[in-house]
């Protein structure tokens, strides 16, 4: 039998203040029951909303995500989920045609031990549209960011949700057996094949119920959906279900968007949301279910509220995966510079980090425009105080030399360079064994101080690039700075996506000392 172990009360507070998708009432009017509770990303204090326009080619991608901290699971996630399905657009893309690729985001339910959020896609490409939507659950005493299946006490619950969701199409949209779509259909097929099996049985006298079986199979061999490995596997399997897209309603039952077309007998061809009502929620929802239930139920969306989870954030982070994604790291050396605030101009329009190896003396110069980098997202490296030659020098001496630089970006941004770029490229033993920093070469040289042809450049960059590379420039020649539109909409144009070093390694990826060309190595 299905664990019913965590019935409890149901006790219903609406937000105050929370925008829900169906009717988009404002806070002085009060939800309808069946409405999902989708929180939008602004309703925090703390949480900034990026969000960012590309038209390149013949195509337009847009998004807009929570920003909180970089380092945050959640946001880390939703960002690689978001990059992901960018990539999968743009190198789909057809011949013709002005594709459109629109991301969103918006909080399920928001507290101190569990955030849920959805990602929202949508093509468009001339009246043609396609929709996919997909939910994440961030549990904080695990700091895991877990899949849908995540809020499921078990694999049989799994089956009875998507039975509740088939029973609400049947009664309330009047869609036959034959018409269930996808899972829904094969859910529906099998728990009618275990129902046909058992009344055969009772009519020849048998006293197993075919039913029971069913679940006790299902139970026998059903992974712990706790673990975040065994959800994600489970998530993969059911690939497609409805319940991806899965909120809690105003009434603590649950919100089952389907998307255009799945349900044929609603008009207009809308997206409609099915609603389960509370009491069925009770036998199948786990521990996190009900602790994310009681999140979106509960009044955490007020004017002015602080995102509840500052206090947990890990001290360290990374805004995307790169071990899951097409990833380079555009590095510049020898500044900053006078133009090195036209080329962050130029990074904005494609919402592109980079790292900027900085000189110590310079610091002091523009700390400005080290204020800005760091406020934008870019990195700060350390290029030593006056590009001298590092392997020329002692031990002490390239210690005093690097402990000089990073102090006096520690004073201008509050943090010291995470990593070390030698003038020339040139180390030694002593070097490595001299830093408490890694060391970062590349693997791609434009070459860009010697042609001073932004042309050459552009096209050094783009024919040589691939995925985690490491590419080499100088933000004190105006002709880099000119080859750097080019060399972002092609590589944008192929998928990649621009991020800083320390994101293309992976924190685990880099140890003090550690000479690195690019992630390719190892």
């Amino acid at each position: 039998m299905i664990d019913t172990s965590l019935r409890r009360k149901l006790s219903v507070t609406v937000a105050v203040g929370l925008l829900l998708t169906s009717g988009c009432q404002g806070p002085e009017e009060a939800p309808a029951p069946t409405d999902a509770i989708r929180i939008p990303l602004d309703s925090f204090a703390g949480v900034a909303v990026e969000s960012m326009t590309i038209e390149a080619g013949h195509s337009t991608v847009s998004y807009s995500y929570p920003r909180v901290a970089a380092s945050h699971p959640l946001m880390s996630e939703m960002r690689t989920r978001m990059a992901e399905r960018r990539t999968e657009f743009l190198e789909a893309l057809p011949d013709k045609g002005s594709p459109e690729l629109r991301q969103d985001a918006s909080f399920l339910a928001v507290s101190s031990q569990v955030v849920g959020a959805r990602i929202t896609s949508e093509v468009s490409s001339g009246v043609q549209k396609d929709s996919e939507n997909r939910t994440l659950w961030y549990d904080a005493s695990s700091q895991e960011v877990l899949p849908w299946t995540s809020l499921f006490t078990d694999e049989a619950a799994l089956e009875q949700a998507h039975l509740a969701v088939v029973r609400v199409l049947q009664e309330e949209h009047d869609v036959p057996l034959q018409q269930l779509p996808g899972l829904l259909g094969e859910v529906a097929s099998r728990a009618d094949g275990a129902q046909a099996t058992e009344e055969a049985a009772t009519e020849e006298g048998g006293s197993s119920s075919g039913e029971n079986q069913e679940v006790s199979s299902l139970e026998e061999e059903s992974r712990d959906l706790s673990d975040p490995e065994q959800a994600a596997e489970v998530a993969q399997d059911w690939a497609g279900s409805p319940l991806e897209d899965l909120a809690f309603s105003a009434a603590g039952g649950l919100a089952v968007n389907m998307a255009p077309g799945e349900v044929p007998q609603a008009s207009g061809g809308e997206e409609v949301v099915l609603s389960v009502e509370a009491g069925s929620v009770e036998g199948f929802v786990s521990e996190l279910g009900f602790t994310a239930r009681d999140a979106a139920l509960g009044n955490h969306a007020e004017d002015g509220a602080e995102f509840p989870l500052e206090d947990s954030l890990p001290e360290e982070g990374i805004g995307m995966d790169c071990a899951r994604l097409k990833c380079v790291a555009l590095t510049f050396d020898d500044g900053p510079g006078e133009h090195t605030g036209r080329l962050m101009d130029i990074l904005a329009e494609y919402d592109a980090r980079a790292t900027f190896y900085v000189l110590g003396r310079l610091v002091g110069e523009f700390p400005e425009i080290l204020q800005r980098m760091d406020a934008e997202g870019h990195e700060l490296g350390n290029h030593t105080w006056k590009h001298d030659d590092l392997a020329d020098m002692s031990a002490e001496q390239v210690r005093a030399d690097i402990t000089r630089t990073n102090e006096a970006v520690r004073e201008v941004t509050g943090s010291e360079p995470p990593t070390i770029r030698p003038p020339y490229g040139s180390l030694n033993d002593t070097v490595s064994g001299a830093v408490e920093q890694p060391l970062i070469l590349w693997d791609v040289d434009t070459q860009d101080w010697q042609s001073r042809d932004s042309g050459k450049v552009a096209d050094h960059a783009l024919a040589h690039s691939e995925t985690g590379s490491v590419v080499l420039l100088h933000d004190i020649h105006e002709q880099s700075v000119e080859a750097v539109p080019e060399v972002l909409e092609g590589l944008h144009e192929q998928g990649y996506h621009f991020v800083t070093v320390t994101e293309l390694f992976g924190l685990d990826g880099m140890d003090s000392g550690e000479v690195l060309t690019d992630a390719r190595m190892g």
